[in-house]
C-alpha cells in the first residue's frame, strides 16, 4: 500500500471533534435549578397543608413525595396546579405525577409524587438481581 493511499484512508476515518469544555459547562449550568426556582417550590410547600414524606434533590431537579389526609385532601389540586405552572415558567422534563388514593369514594389519604426539573429515576438493581445485603 502506498503512502498516498494510507494517508487518504486515515483521513476517511477522522475522529469526531469533542465538545469544548466551556460548552459542556454551559449546558450543565442550563440544566441546574436556580435559587429562585427552588425558593418558589419551598414557599409553596411551606404554605401547603401537605406533609412532605420524602424528598430527593439534585442540582437539576427535585422530587417530592407528599401526603394529604382528612380535610386537606381537596387542597392537593392546588399543589398540582402550582407544579404545572412551575414547569411552564422554568421548563424541565414534565413527567406525569404519581397519585395514590386510599379510600374510594371518599379519600382518606392521598399520596402525590411530583418531579420539578430533571430528576432521574432511582436505580433498584440490587433488588432486581436478588441481592440480599452485605455478606450475601
Amino acid at each position: 500500500m502506498s503512502s498516498a493511499s494510507a494517508t487518504s484512508a486515515s483521513k476517511a476515518i477522522e475522529r469526531p471533534r469533542s465538545i469544548p469544555s466551556d460548552q459542556r459547562r454551559a449546558a450543565w449550568r442550563a440544566r441546574e435549578l436556580t435559587e429562585d426556582a427552588v425558593g418558589e417550590i419551598a414557599k409553596q410547600f411551606d404554605e401547603s397543608p401537605a406533609k412532605v414524606v420524602a424528598a430527593h434533590a439534585r442540582s437539576s431537579g427535585v422530587r417530592l413525595s407528599l401526603a394529604y389526609d382528612g380535610d386537606d385532601v381537596p387542597i392537593c389540586g392546588n399543589d398540582i396546579t402550582f407544579w404545572l405552572r412551575w414547569h411552564l415558567q422554568h421548563g424541565g422534563v414534565v413527567k406525569p405525577p404519581k397519585i395514590i388514593i386510599n379510600g374510594i369514594p371518599f379519600p382518606d389519604i392521598i399520596r402525590l409524587e411530583l418531579d420539578f426539573g430533571d430528576v432521574p429515576a432511582p436505580v433498584e438493581i440490587p433488588q432486581q438481581l436478588g441481592f440480599s445485603g452485605p455478606g450475601a
